[in-house]
C-alpha cells in the first residue's frame, strides 16, 4: 500500500506522516527532501538546472545559490514553473520506483507530498491524507517557526490550494489543530483503520 500525505504550510504534515509510517511499520519518503538531493551537483535534476538555467544562481564553487534561487521563483512565476518542470517528473519517477522496490520487500511506504493536488499526483496513490490547521493557525506557527514575513507566507499559501479545498479531495483528514496527543490519537486510529482495508483486500496500491 502506497499512501500520499498533504497539507498546507505549517500544518504539520511531516511529523504526521512520520508517525503515520510507524504506526503502519512502513517506509517514509519526504517529497521535498528528494527535489533537494536532486539540486545536488551530479545529480539528474541539477545537470537538468545548468541546461535550463546556467550559471545564473550557482555560487563560485558550482553548488546553487539556494537563497538567491528562492527570492526568484517567489518573485517569478516562470522560474517556478521551470524549476517544477524539471523537478517533478524526475522525482515522481523516483517514488515510483521506490515503492516497486517496497512492493517487492512486503513493505508499505507514505510519502510526504506538500503539493499533491496542485501537480495531480493524487492518482498514484491507493489512499490520500491532508493534515489539516486553521490558516491563522499555519501563519502563526511558520512565522514562529521560519521567520518568514507575512508577505512571504501570503505568497507561499496562494501558490498553494486552500487546505479546506484538499480536505474536500482526501480519503481521510488528520486535524492538527489541538494537542499533539490528539494529534497522535488521530493517526494512530487511521493506521488501524488502513491495516484493515489492506487485509480486506480494499487498497489496490
Amino acid at each position: 500500500m502506497n499512501i500520499a500525505v498533504t497539507g498546507g504550510l505549517g500544518s504539520g504534515k511531516s511529523t504526521a506522516s512520520r508517525i503515520l509510517a510507524v504506526a503502519m511499520s512502513a517506509e517514509h519518503l519526504d517529497v521535498d527532501e528528494l527535489c533537494r538531493q536532486q539540486m545536488h551537483p551530479g545529480n539528474l535534476g541539477f545537470k537538468q538546472f545548468v541546461e535550463v538555467f546556467g550559471n545564473r544562481y550557482l555560487l563560485p564553487d558550482g553548488s546553487i545559490n539556494r537563497q538567491l534561487l528562492r527570492q526568484a521563483v517567489f518573485a517569478d512565476s516562470r522560474v517556478k514553473n521551470d524549476l517544477e518542470k524539471i523537478l517533478h517528473p524526475i522525482v515522481q519517477r523516483q517514488v515510483a520506483e521506490y515503492y516497486v522496490q517496497c512492493l517487492a520487500a512486503g513493505k508499505r511506504l507514505v510519502v510526504e507530498v506538500p503539493l499533491l493536488f496542485e501537480v495531480g499526483w493524487q492518482h498514484d496513490f491507493a489512499v490520500c491524507v491532508v493534515v489539516y490547521v486553521s490558516e491563522e493557525l499555519c501563519f502563526n506557527r511558520v512565522a514562529a517557526r521560519d521567520g518568514f514575513t507575512a508577505d512571504a507566507i501570503q505568497r507561499i499559501c496562494a501558490a498553494q490550494l486552500p487546505l479546506s479545498e484538499k480536505c474536500k479531495s482526501a480519503d481521510f483528514v488528520v486535524d492538527n489543530s489541538g494537542t499533539f496527543v490528539s494529534t497522535v490519537k488521530q493517526i494512530a486510529w487511521l493506521g488501524e483503520k488502513l491495516l484493515g482495508r489492506e487485509s480486506d483486500g480494499k487498497c489496490a496500491k
